[in-house]
């Protein structure tokens, strides 16, 4: 795809388009194959902290040494993109471009937003799948082409929807650029600012203090030197092991998710169940079949005939079965069962 407009810089995985017009004011856009977005929810912090919170939450969460973040606040959720900044570093420097000179934005937030619902939007490489609801952006993916039904439906279903069949994927939407973002906030928030604000704020409180006790400002200046230094070099070294973290939560949380949209019990379970209320003298399960809710498994008894009305009462008083029926399987020693299961309340 070319690019979309006139001032733009526009960064792919391999190469960077320039502008064609250079004058005035210039943005450089990371395409979303270069991104990761995730909304978090900030319900408990205060108005006023909003955007420290969600900063620390993007250079938490984000996989690189050098994260670079954008962030959408709203009351209660931020929605954040992340990128490799050394990665744009580079890129600026092979363009001619100085870091700091040009505004760093996500594609997406340069597009205009989309009607509430599912859209799958033509990105500067590859698609992206995109959920709106009340005006904001509340879900996405970005695939390096049209996804399949069966990555449509597993999209859909992570972002909380319930859907019982195979959806039609439908086609790309080509998107609405915009000279300006629609996000609500700068790329950085200001955190590098206010922490090198906060770090001369400290530094200068302490050595006051040192200087009021008559310690020595300069060996005093050098140790809250070093100090920093080995601040950057445990945050570097932790950095990795926060991203794995961070990956391991997620997925949980999708499983988690995805787990909720069944509404049966785990087979485990209903096995447990149904050996639980086996008889004593040896009886044995000897087959085993279940299929969305539809049970059926074979009982065998090695000491004499298995009784079948035994096992119908038995089995129809197990909370969660119903419908329970049995029939002989081969010889009287071998009872087929029969049932189905109640779906959980949601």
């Amino acid at each position: 795809m070319p690019s979309p407009y006139p001032r733009f810089f526009c960064q792919y995985r391999d190469r960077t388009e320039r502008p064609p017009n250079w004058r005035g004011r210039r943005y450089w856009v990371i395409a979303r194959s270069l991104c990761g977005f995730r909304c978090f929810r900030l319900a408990n912090v205060g108005r006023s902290d909003l955007k420290d919170a969600a900063a620390l939450k993007a250079r938490e969460w984000a996989p690189y040494l050098e994260p670079g973040f954008h962030v959408h606040l709203t009351g209660d959720a931020a929605r954040i993109w992340v990128w490799d900044d050394a990665r744009v570093k580079d890129a600026m420097a092979a363009a001619g471009v100085r870091p700091g000179r040009v505004a760093v934005f996500p594609e997406t937030a340069l597009q205009a937003r989309a009607a509430d619902g599912l859209h799958l939007i033509d990105c500067l490489e590859g698609v992206e799948g995109q959920l709106w609801t009340e005006g904001e952006l509340t879900a996405s993916r970005w695939w390096a082409e049209t996804p399949s039904p069966g990555q449509w439906l597993e999209f859909q279903r992570a972002t909380g929807m319930l859907v019982q069949a195979l959806p039609r994927v439908p086609p790309a939407e080509q998107p609405v650029w915009s000279s300006r973002s629609w996000t609500s906030s700068g790329g950085r928030l200001g955190l590098e600012r206010r922490g090198r604000e906060a770090a001369i704020a400290g530094a200068g409180a302490l050595l006051a203090a040192y200087a009021y006790f008559g310690g020595s400002l300069a060996r005093n200046a050098q140790a809250l030197s070093d100090l920093g230094d080995r601040l950057v070099e445990a945050q570097r070294r932790s950095a990795p092991a926060i991203a794995d973290r961070e990956r391991a939560l997620a997925n949980f949380d999708f499983l988690a998710g995805f787990a909720k949209l069944d509404p049966y019990p785990s087979q485990l379970a209903i096995l447990a169940r149904v050996a639980e209320k086996l008889p004593s003298n040896g009886a044995q399960l000897a087959s085993w079949s279940y299929q969305q809710g539809e049970l059926q498994f074979t009982v065998f008894s090695p000491s004499s005939a298995a009784d079948m009305l035994f096992y119908v009462k038995t089995y129809s008083s197990v909370e969660g079965f119903i419908d329970v029926t049995a029939d002989r399987a081969e010889g009287d020693r071998s009872l087929r069962m029969k049932l189905r299961l109640a779906k959980s309340k949601p």
